[in-house]
Protein backbone atom coordinates (compact mmCIF):
# COMPACT_ATOMS: atom_id res chain seq x y z
CA UNK A 1 0.00 0.00 0.00
CA UNK A 2 1.36 3.39 -1.00
CA UNK A 3 0.54 6.68 0.73
CA UNK A 4 -0.65 9.09 -1.94
CA UNK A 5 -1.29 12.15 0.21
CA UNK A 6 0.09 12.84 3.64
CA UNK A 7 -2.12 14.55 6.14
CA UNK A 8 -0.44 17.28 8.06
CA UNK A 9 -3.50 19.25 9.10
CA UNK A 10 -4.32 19.34 12.78
CA UNK A 11 -7.59 20.20 14.50
CA UNK A 12 -7.69 22.46 17.51
CA UNK A 13 -10.04 21.96 20.45
CA UNK A 14 -12.02 24.98 19.24
CA UNK A 15 -12.61 23.43 15.82
CA UNK A 16 -13.64 20.11 17.37
CA UNK A 17 -16.01 21.94 19.73
CA UNK A 18 -17.60 23.86 16.84
CA UNK A 19 -18.07 20.69 14.79
CA UNK A 20 -19.60 18.68 17.66
CA UNK A 21 -21.87 21.55 18.68
CA UNK A 22 -23.14 21.82 15.12
CA UNK A 23 -23.66 18.05 15.00
CA UNK A 24 -25.56 18.18 18.28
CA UNK A 25 -27.85 20.97 17.07
CA UNK A 26 -28.35 19.32 13.68
CA UNK A 27 -29.55 16.06 15.23
CA UNK A 28 -31.55 17.82 17.98
CA UNK A 29 -29.45 16.31 20.79
CA UNK A 30 -29.17 19.57 22.72
CA UNK A 31 -31.93 20.72 25.05
CA UNK A 32 -32.90 23.81 23.04
CA UNK A 33 -33.34 21.93 19.79
CA UNK A 34 -35.20 19.13 21.55
CA UNK A 35 -37.68 21.59 23.10
CA UNK A 36 -38.29 23.40 19.82
CA UNK A 37 -38.63 20.03 18.04
CA UNK A 38 -41.27 18.93 20.56
CA UNK A 39 -43.18 22.20 20.11
CA UNK A 40 -43.14 21.69 16.33
CA UNK A 41 -44.49 18.16 16.77
CA UNK A 42 -47.42 19.47 18.80
CA UNK A 43 -48.29 21.81 15.95
CA UNK A 44 -48.32 18.81 13.58
CA UNK A 45 -45.66 20.38 11.39
CA UNK A 46 -43.80 17.78 9.41
CA UNK A 47 -40.22 17.64 10.74
CA UNK A 48 -37.33 15.28 10.35
CA UNK A 49 -36.86 12.77 13.13
CA UNK A 50 -33.68 13.30 15.10
CA UNK A 51 -30.88 10.90 14.36
CA UNK A 52 -31.10 8.23 17.05
CA UNK A 53 -27.68 6.92 17.92
CA UNK A 54 -27.28 6.87 21.72
CA UNK A 55 -23.56 6.00 21.76
CA UNK A 56 -22.62 8.80 19.38
CA UNK A 57 -24.91 11.17 21.26
CA UNK A 58 -23.26 10.27 24.60
CA UNK A 59 -19.74 10.66 23.20
CA UNK A 60 -20.64 13.99 21.63
CA UNK A 61 -22.20 15.29 24.84
CA UNK A 62 -19.27 14.14 26.98
CA UNK A 63 -16.71 15.63 24.63
CA UNK A 64 -18.52 18.97 24.49
CA UNK A 65 -18.75 18.95 28.28
CA UNK A 66 -15.02 18.26 28.56
CA UNK A 67 -14.04 20.96 26.08
CA UNK A 68 -16.27 23.62 27.66
CA UNK A 69 -15.07 23.03 31.24
CA UNK A 70 -12.17 25.10 32.50
CA UNK A 71 -9.42 22.65 33.41
CA UNK A 72 -7.42 25.35 35.20
CA UNK A 73 -10.03 25.79 37.94
CA UNK A 74 -9.19 24.38 41.36
CA UNK A 75 -11.12 21.35 42.59
CA UNK A 76 -12.73 23.38 45.40
CA UNK A 77 -13.98 26.02 43.00
CA UNK A 78 -17.00 25.73 40.75
CA UNK A 79 -15.81 24.83 37.27
CA UNK A 80 -16.30 27.71 34.89
CA UNK A 81 -16.52 27.68 31.14
CA UNK A 82 -13.25 27.33 29.29
CA UNK A 83 -11.78 30.22 27.32
CA UNK A 84 -12.13 28.10 24.18
CA UNK A 85 -15.91 27.99 24.57
CA UNK A 86 -16.02 31.80 24.75
CA UNK A 87 -14.27 32.24 21.39
CA UNK A 88 -16.00 32.81 18.08
CA UNK A 89 -14.65 32.28 14.56
CA UNK A 90 -13.42 35.85 14.23
CA UNK A 91 -11.58 35.87 17.56
CA UNK A 92 -10.12 32.42 16.89
CA UNK A 93 -8.77 33.56 13.51
CA UNK A 94 -7.34 36.68 15.13
CA UNK A 95 -5.62 34.55 17.78
CA UNK A 96 -4.01 32.33 15.15
CA UNK A 97 -2.91 35.38 13.13
CA UNK A 98 -1.28 36.81 16.27
CA UNK A 99 0.60 33.56 16.85
CA UNK A 100 1.76 33.50 13.21
CA UNK A 101 3.91 36.56 13.98
CA UNK A 102 6.26 34.34 15.96
CA UNK A 103 8.42 31.51 14.67
CA UNK A 104 6.48 28.73 16.37
CA UNK A 105 6.11 25.18 15.10
CA UNK A 106 2.63 23.94 14.10
CA UNK A 107 2.42 21.66 17.13
CA UNK A 108 3.40 24.51 19.46
CA UNK A 109 0.74 26.81 17.99
CA UNK A 110 -1.82 24.06 18.40
CA UNK A 111 -0.89 23.52 22.05
CA UNK A 112 -0.94 27.24 22.73
CA UNK A 113 -4.37 27.60 21.11
CA UNK A 114 -5.71 24.57 23.02
CA UNK A 115 -4.25 25.46 26.41
CA UNK A 116 -4.05 29.27 26.25
CA UNK A 117 -1.17 29.51 28.77
CA UNK A 118 -1.39 32.36 31.27
CA UNK A 119 2.09 32.19 32.79
CA UNK A 120 5.68 31.95 31.62
CA UNK A 121 6.03 28.55 33.29
CA UNK A 122 3.12 27.19 31.27
CA UNK A 123 4.44 28.77 28.07
CA UNK A 124 7.89 27.27 28.69
CA UNK A 125 6.31 23.84 29.03
CA UNK A 126 4.58 24.20 25.65
CA UNK A 127 7.33 25.81 23.56
CA UNK A 128 10.56 23.91 22.96
CA UNK A 129 13.78 25.72 23.90
CA UNK A 130 11.72 28.77 24.65
CA UNK A 131 14.53 30.70 26.35
CA UNK A 132 16.96 30.33 23.43
CA UNK A 133 14.43 30.97 20.63
CA UNK A 134 12.62 34.00 22.04
CA UNK A 135 13.52 37.09 24.03
CA UNK A 136 11.78 37.96 27.27
CA UNK A 137 9.94 40.78 25.49
CA UNK A 138 8.61 38.39 22.84
CA UNK A 139 7.41 35.94 25.50
CA UNK A 140 5.69 38.76 27.39
CA UNK A 141 4.06 39.88 24.13
CA UNK A 142 2.80 36.33 23.45
CA UNK A 143 1.32 36.10 26.96
CA UNK A 144 -0.22 39.57 26.68
CA UNK A 145 -1.88 38.65 23.39
CA UNK A 146 -3.18 35.39 24.88
CA UNK A 147 -4.61 37.16 27.92
CA UNK A 148 -6.87 39.15 25.60
CA UNK A 149 -8.69 35.89 24.77
CA UNK A 150 -9.07 34.57 28.31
Amino acid sequence: MKVLETRDALLSDYEVLQFLSKLERHHHWDEESTLSHQKNQRKKIKTHRPYNHPELQAITKDTISYLTTNKGAQQDENPTSSPISRLNDERFSELVRNLNQYSLFKAEKLQIVNQLPQSLVHLYSVVEECDSRFTQEQLDAILASLNAYI
